[in-house]
């Protein structure tokens, strides 16, 4: 599973910004999958997720929490609604696992941005795509891939290793690439490059990891903590930035959804605000397509001593990015 997978031998006060996945866990779904079938792997998670709902006290704790706040009216059974967050969580981790494994032929897939992402990717300044831990973003790797141009896809070093290990052994598409982020906050200087080379760089903008630098903003009608860096760089940037999300919308079908490019702001605050507000109206429509299994409004790791900004790269020249 990723990062937010539900285990019941790890707290649940904040993300650890690490992947609980490995490469055999992929391995055992896709021989899975291969061999008996997507709907027997989905079968057999009625189980799992039955014992998630009586082992995986505080990340349920945290879950039903989250829900109290985008579902105030819901009465339903706690177990009943932890029962199916997990076994909507297991669904996505199956999918990703049969992409992963070149079954995505086994997917119907919507593409409700395809003109404006195109545009993007034609116009040759470089974009950025700015989403979130929810719905399936592994299948927007490979959705991306029908459009022409080059895509990077920010994601931490740990998930990297496991992931894009099963993208490549999937395709051999050298427009795809996936930059690691890094300690060193050396991943800045590569997202830097990719967007003077025209590149259309997708960032997650809903996790901070330990150390980094955050803001308060309203989420869910109470003020919770994101990571500034992707607003930052939205700011430092004079590129397209769009909101992107890539949800499941029926059984083996996933829509791809994207704004138009929002108007530039030097201010990341309010590229932050303007995402949170998006985030909200995604998670109110699709609430167990939410995968994070950890007190989200909680209080969350200060910046770095001496970090008084969000680090960004110096912006590249206008001639590569436009004005």
């Amino acid at each position: 599973m990723n990062s937010a997978s539900p285990a019941p031998e790890r707290p649940s006060a904040a993300w650890q910004g690490r992947s609980r996945g490995t490469p055999l866990g992929h391995r055992i779904f896709i021989f899975l999958i291969r061999r008996a079938g997507l709907w027997a792997a989905y079968a057999l998670l009625v189980p799992v997720a039955l014992y998630f709902v009586i082992a995986a006290r505080g990340p349920g704790r945290a879950w039903l929490r989250y829900h109290a706040r985008v579902r105030p009216a819901d009465r339903s059974p706690r177990a009943w609604v932890l029962f199916r967050a997990y076994h909507a969580f297991g669904q996505r981790i199956i999918d990703k696992a049969a992409v992963m494994a070149g079954l995505h032929d086994r997917f119907v897939t919507d593409h409700q941005a395809a003109a404006t992402l195109q545009r993007i990717l034609d116009e040759g300044r470089g974009g950025l795509l700015i989403s979130a831990h929810v719905g399936n973003w592994q299948m927007a790797s490979y959705m991306l891939k029908r459009y022409r141009g080059q895509v990077s896809v920010v994601m931490l070093d740990a998930e990297e290793q496991a992931i894009k290990r099963a993208h490549d052994e999937a395709t051999q598409d050298r427009r795809y690439e996936v930059i690691a982020l890094k300690d060193d906050m050396s991943h800045l200087f590569r997202i830097r490059g990719a967007l003077a080379e025209g590149r259309l760089v997708c960032i997650h903008g809903d996790r901070a990891l330990p150390g980094s630098r955050t803001a308060r903003v309203p989420f869910l009608g109470h003020e919770a903590s994101f990571p500034l860096g992707p607003f930052a760089i939205a700011a430092a940037f004079d590129v397209p930035v769009c909101f992107s999300f890539v949800l499941r919308t029926g059984p083996r079908h996933y829509t791809f959804t994207a704004t138009d490019p929002l108007p530039h702001h030097r201010d990341a605050k309010v590229h932050l605000a303007r995402f949170a507000a998006a985030l909200e109206e995604v998670v109110r429509r699709h609430p167990f397509q939410w995968s994070n299994f950890y007190d989200f409004w909680g209080d969350v790791p200060a910046a770095a001593p001496g970090r008084g900004r969000a680090a960004v790269p110096a912006a590249p020249p206008a001639d590569h990015i436009g004005r």
